[in-house]
């Protein structure tokens, strides 16, 4: 594994992991901890193809990944201000162009965007807004968000993916709070969504509740969605 870049960009950190070999896809992650060296040792043990990652770690988490506003759902100091589209463009506008720059990148390549928890509901959101990335990895996704399933549902991607890999553990519905109890429900039902609409889509279920192997959850979708065709240059 080769050692990692970064810049502090809008006082928010973007690290870049380049891989090994020419022409290689490009993942992006929004991080709550940045974690990209563990995932990516967890890739290179399962055999996951070659890709360069970047991590951004820093944002104002649930502000800035939430696609519009909504009361606090989890806990009473939830504050989902729904400022993921000006973040959208900031990422776009900031970080996808450091990476290319920093990266090299000598032809046109597959972008794929990813997440956990509410990274993952942005990841998923953000091919709704952009025709950027190829696919996307929603790893135990914030997808039970207010009036997120029923936009899912009445929207169309602005390109058809080549891949989006949803997962959640089983017990992370197993909660008090009613809205978080309809978790899996809402990543069946769109899965099911997906594919009766021609997406190349998987749904997998992990053991444990949304805190268990978060760095594992993640590189298993990351094989995943690099073996999809498409996902080469």
């Amino acid at each position: 594994m080769s050692e990692s870049v970064s810049r502090v960009i809008d006082g928010k950190e973007v690290r870049l992991y380049s891989g090994s070999g020419d022409d290689l896809p490009v993942i992006f992650s929004n991080d709550f901890g940045e974690s990209g060296a563990p995932v990516r040792q967890l890739c290179e043990r399962a055999g996951c193809p070659p890709f360069h990652l970047v991590t951004v770690s820093g944002m104002d988490w649930d502000s800035s990944l939430s696609p519009w506003p909504s009361e606090a759902v989890v806990g009473k100091d939830d504050h989902f201000n729904g400022d993921a589209p000006e973040y959208l463009k900031w990422f776009l506008g900031s970080v996808v162009p450091y990476a290319e720059e920093t990266l090299e990148l000598k032809a046109q390549v597959p972008f794929f965007i990813s997440g956990y928890s509410m990274a993952g509901l942005f990841a998923l959101w953000s091919l709704y807004e952009t025709d950027l990335f190829s696919g996307a990895v929603c790893a135990s996704g914030s997808l039970w968000y207010p009036g997120f399933c029923e936009y899912a549902l009445h929207h169309e991607f602005r390109r058809k993916p080549a891949g989006i890999y949803l997962s959640l553990g089983d017990r992370e519905s197993a909660a008090k709070n009613p809205v978080l109890q309809k978790t899996e429900s809402v990543f069946r039902t769109l899965n099911e969504h997906y594919l009766q609409g021609g997406c190349n889509s998987v749904f997998e279920l992990n053991p444990g509740n949304h805190y268990r192997d978060a760095e594992l959850r993640m590189s298993k979708g990351y094989r995943w969605i690099l073996s999809q065709k498409g996902a080469e240059a």
